[in-house]
């Protein structure tokens, strides 16, 4: 045995509680249950984490599953914000379940974007290690463990205890799926449409007024890039990225990539309004 596999030898008694845990959620028969039972049983490999557990599908909104009862980080997720989520376009790039750390997570300088800045940061997340698990081609179950503010970041021991242990979840995400209430096919088109909606919305935002060039680079500043990023991601150079930066700000009459975030969500609001109307 190396120093580095001794070093990160987990206690017995924390070996023993992640099994129980995992045990629990296999013989669970209520997916909230089940989806408590393993937090608590990661919770013996990382401590102090916060958990998420739910499903993404390439053709409608993800389906989340409450872990520790309703949490406000979850408020809004499924109306819209998941298409600017970093882990969602993960899910969408990969077919083969894994265990993301967090520079496999997000893009170069994502903590400064204002998509952290609104939406992660007042949570108080500082870190974050993501378990997707591809169940079918378009449906993969995913289990975010998050540390928030006051506790460290995730070591690289801890991310080698859960990359072990990623066919263990793979098999309790199994299990969740199998015992969710998928209700009625009607349920499954009105998430459709409601998925089909969104996504016109995102594609859409910004509507004639911009280019197509100009709505490329609209939706990467609204994942979170910096400009740096985006001018890497299409392949053009810095000083046309920032060109098409101040036009789309100019079109759109705002000044500031949060503001454009802001004018963002506006649209997906009156989107979802107007569906409610109807």
């Amino acid at each position: 045995m190396t120093d580095r596999e001794i070093k990160g030898t987990l206690p017995l008694g924390a070996v023993a509680g992640w099994s129980e845990g995992l045990a629990g959620a296999l013989a669970a028969t209520e997916v909230h249950a089940s989806a408590a039972r393993l937090a608590e049983g990661l919770r013996h490999f990382v401590p102090d984490t916060q958990i998420y557990i739910g499903f993404y599908r390439s053709d409608m909104p993800p389906v989340i599953v409450d872990v520790d009862g309703h949490d406000e980080w979850n408020d809004g997720y499924t109306d819209g914000k998941y298409l600017l989520d970093p882990t969602y376009d993960q899910f969408l790039a990969r077919a083969e379940s894994v265990c993301l750390s967090p520079k496999e997570m997000f893009p170069p300088d994502f903590r400064k974007s204002d998509y952290y800045l609104s939406y992660y940061r007042p949570y108080g997340m500082v870190d974050e290690i993501c378990y997707l698990l591809y169940l079918d081609t378009d449906l993969a179950g995913y289990v975010s463990l998050m540390r928030l503010a006051d506790n460290a970041p995730f070591s690289a021991v801890e991310y080698r205890r859960l990359a072990a242990v990623l066919p263990a979840i793979e098999t309790a995400a199994t299990h969740f799926w199998s015992l969710l209430d998928r209700k009625s096919s009607s349920d499954d088109d009105r998430s459709l449409q409601l998925h089909q909606l969104l996504s016109t919305a995102y594609r859409r935002f910004g509507g004639d007024s911009l280019s197509e060039r100009e709505k490329e680079v609209t939706n990467l500043l609204l994942k979170g890039l910096p400009p740096k990023a985006v001018g890497r991601m299409l392949g053009i150079a810095p000083g046309t990225v920032r060109n098409h930066i101040k036009r789309i700000y100019v079109k759109l009459d705002v000044r500031s990539q949060a503001e454009l975030l802001a004018l963002f969500f506006e649209t997906l609001d009156e989107a979802l309004s107007h569906r409610s109307e109807s």
